[in-house]
């Protein structure tokens, strides 16, 4: 199996460091906008890179379509490659203002520890 240039052993640490620094910020949130804060450069990122990659998957199924007079199985994928340019540009989409969402809340609204949370009736 081939591996990423991006992901070697030592990518896969830091990447693993960087998780374990993202759950403790988000363990020490006790506001909201704490979590918009640390939401924002995750954000920022994903919007991006979702944005390059769906734009991949309509280059490949505008290129099936010139390909599907010849060859019916580039109609099967050119619908596969709508479908993730869709899927992908959706979730672009829902990722697109998360972060401001949680800047929405009140200033006073502040984290409930663990043990004090009320229990749902669900």
């Amino acid at each position: 199996m081939t591996q990423s240039p991006d992901l070697t052993p030592g990518g896969f640490e830091a990447l693993t460091v960087e998780l374990l620094r993202l759950g403790r910020q988000i363990d020490n949130s006790e506001r909201p906008e704490d979590l918009a804060n640390i939401l924002t450069p995750i954000v920022d990122r994903s919007h991006g890179a979702l944005h390059l990659i769906a734009q991949i998957f309509d280059v490949i199924a505008t290129t099936c379509a010139d390909f599907a007079v010849q060859d019916s199985y580039a109609n099967d994928l050119q619908d596969l490659c709508c479908d993730a340019y869709s899927n992908l540009t959706d979730l672009r989409d829902r990722f697109n203002g998360l972060d401001e969402q949680f800047r929405t809340f009140s200033p006073d609204v502040t984290r409930v520890p663990r043990g004090q949370r009320p229990v749902r009736p669900w």
